[in-house]
């Protein structure tokens, strides 16, 4: 075949597998069309597993060497970062965590997946690393873990929002709610009912307001202060079945927010959905 024909053969190779992996054909079909353009069935990539098995197979030595060499390096400070002294110990889990996070907003455009996926890795490295040195160091009983909570959801709310991650955004406003219940159950042993509620409804009608001010702006951001509205509604149930507030009646309350939230959603739900949209 001229050097001309082969080529656009690649190319119209490369443009089924895309299709098949954006699932924009039928698997059979995607097979159909291969089995018209490649004659030696050896060399067709079966999946997006295939695939990549085989640009694997085809990388270089140099690319071989580069993915060892980082590999080690990986596995050289996670056995000694105990012995690392505490400078060094922070400076890794910054330089770490600021490397994947960069890595991930380079490839977010070009290789969405590959960025997601650096910028999980980023924002996962972030608390386990801090963890490991409160455990290192020997600060877990004292307000380490909290202030490493508080540090790790703030971080993950801003780079949600920069990265436009909704996600990553809605976890940080988790631990800030998680971090919440841990320090009422220190600083509020014994809650009655009535203190539960006040604790967290005016917290679920603020984030519900805030949705509304914020979509006009930010869609994805008004859609996780909702998302986040919703759980602080029912975060009085929540946090008196885990810390044994008044569990009696735990079941009604719940099928009473049900009731009531259900009903609004229902009656507003041309104002909401756009807020979420």
């Amino acid at each position: 075949m001229p050097p001309l024909d082969e080529d656009k053969r690649k190319w119209v190779v490369r443009e089924i597998e895309s299709w098949r992996r954006a699932k924009m054909l039928p698997e059979q079909y995607c097979d159909f069309l291969l089995n018209l353009y490649l004659d030696d069935l050896t060399v067709r990539p079966k999946s997006a597993a295939g695939e990549k098995l085989r640009q694997i197979g085809q990388a270089s030595g140099k690319q071989w060497l580069y993915v060892i060499g980082i590999f080690s390096l990986i596995c050289l400070v996670v056995l000694h970062f105990s012995a690392f002294p505490l400078a060094l110990q922070i400076a890794v889990a910054v330089i770490g965590t600021g490397a994947l996070v960069g890595l991930g907003s380079r490839y977010r455009e070009r290789l969405p997946a590959r960025g997601l996926a650096l910028l999980s890795a980023g924002m996962l490295l972030l608390p386990a690393a801090g963890t490991a040195i409160l455990y290192v160091q020997g600060w877990t009983d004292g307000p380490g873990l909290f202030v490493l909570l508080l540090a790790s959801a703030l971080i993950w709310i801003v780079c949600g929002i920069a990265e436009r991650f909704a996600v990553l955004h809605w976890l940080g406003w988790m631990g800030v709610i998680a971090l919440y219940a841990a320090v009422l159950s220190r600083q509020v042993p014994h809650p009655s009912w009535l203190e539960v509620q006040v604790f967290w409804v005016p917290a679920a009608l603020l984030f519900a307001w805030l949705s509304w001010f914020a979509h006009v702006k930010f869609k994805a951001t008004g859609a996780v202060l909702f998302a986040t509205a919703l759980i602080l509604w029912f975060m009085p149930e929540v946090y008196s079945a885990l810390f044994g507030v008044d569990r009696d009646w735990i079941q009604v309350e719940l099928l009473v927010k049900i009731a009531l939230v259900g009903t609004l959603m229902f009656r507003l739900r041309r104002q909401w959905m756009e807020w979420v949209a």
